[in-house]
């Protein structure tokens, strides 16, 4: 099956269809439901619209291009399902870049499509609303977090019907930024050090901020994005990184560090071959890992569970029950 659609079923007439778009700073995303709440199309583009941010503080035309690109082709897929609601979301990237309105426009006036850019807490709590599909239900809590190109989200939450965020913190570094920043296209152990040690302040910030809460035992580790699901599939010896595969997969920190210390020291070459990695990603994976894995070894959890459900299926559901 196309890892991009879900079914190739023309849509019946008088079909209610419902829409997310999640626009982050490596990739767009489209998830197409119908009343239901059923995903009946996905698609995912790599448009990389953070590439040069860090350094330029600001989206560059040819990043802008890409972006703009996929949202036109997102826009003929909502003609062809009728789409009647949706909600099309911009995070870190578009929080961040000095021309978001310019880009917006442009979004706008080739798409039709209005791009809403959300706070860190809406970020948070619609990843943990998706996120929570995945969840265990004889914990108490779940620690949530996800990794994208240009910020990393971790929350506590309770794990209940209606969760109840505790603390969030939003960490201003991605896979992309933080390879841009610390110079880790591939491995150098300063980088990473500096890299390591700037993540874990973070963290350790909001397990200050967390002290008084008994989760010890009691909290289950849910890890949206690419990285743990692609990280997951390789320890499951999944033939090849199929994402819908890999969702709801559960890892051992142990199983993780070991595989994490042999990858971040292939070449970006042996990256881009590996059938769980690929071309694109593998010059902005040693950062990921390396955030990853600090933010892991801080929590204290002894597993994982790799999510790929997060802020797409919790518009879904709210646009479906709205």
């Amino acid at each position: 099956m196309n890892q991009n659609e879900l079914t190739n079923e023309v849509p019946e007439e008088n079909q209610v269809f419902v829409a997310a778009m999640d626009l982050g700073t490596n990739s767009n995303r489209l998830l197409i439901a119908d009343e239901t709440g059923k995903s009946v199309y996905r698609d995912v583009r790599h448009v990389a619209l953070g590439d040069g941010l860090a350094e330029n503080g600001y989206f560059s035309d040819v990043s802008m291009e890409r972006a703009i690109c996929s949202f036109m082709d997102f826009g003929e897929m909502l003609a062809v399902y009728g789409v009647q609601k949706y909600r099309a979301i911009a995070t870190a990237a578009c929080r961040m870049s000095s021309n978001t309105e310019a880009f917006k426009a442009e979004v706008k006036k080739a798409s039709g499509i209005d791009l809403e850019v959300i706070s860190e807490f809406e970020e948070a709590r619609l990843t943990l609303l998706g996120a929570q599909l995945n969840a265990p239900k004889d914990k108490k809590y779940l620690f949530v977090y996800d990794l994208g190109g240009g910020s990393t989200e971790i929350t506590l939450a309770t794990n209940s019907e209606t969760p109840e965020i505790i603390a969030t913190v939003s960490v201003p570094l991605g896979a992309r930024n933080a390879t841009e920043i610390f110079n880790l296209s591939d491995y150098q152990t300063k980088g990473a050090q500096e890299l390591e040690i700037t993540i874990k302040k973070y963290v350790k910030g909001f397990l200050e901020k967390i002290k008084a809460v008994d989760y010890a035992g009691q909290a289950a580790l849910i890890a949206t994005s690419s990285t743990p699901l692609r990280l997951a599939a390789w320890i499951a010896k999944h033939p090849t990184y199929d994402k819908f595969a890999a969702d709801g997969v559960e890892v051992s920190i142990d199983s993780l560090d070991k595989l994490i210390a042999r990858v971040l020291h292939m070449n970006r070459e042996k990256r881009a071959e590996s059938p769980y990695i690929g071309r694109n990603r593998a010059g902005i994976f040693v950062a990921a890992l390396i955030i990853f894995r600090a933010i892991y070894q801080e929590l204290g959890c002894s597993s994982l569970i790799a999510s790929l459900k997060g802020a797409q299926e919790a518009i879904v559901a709210e646009l479906v029950s709205a």
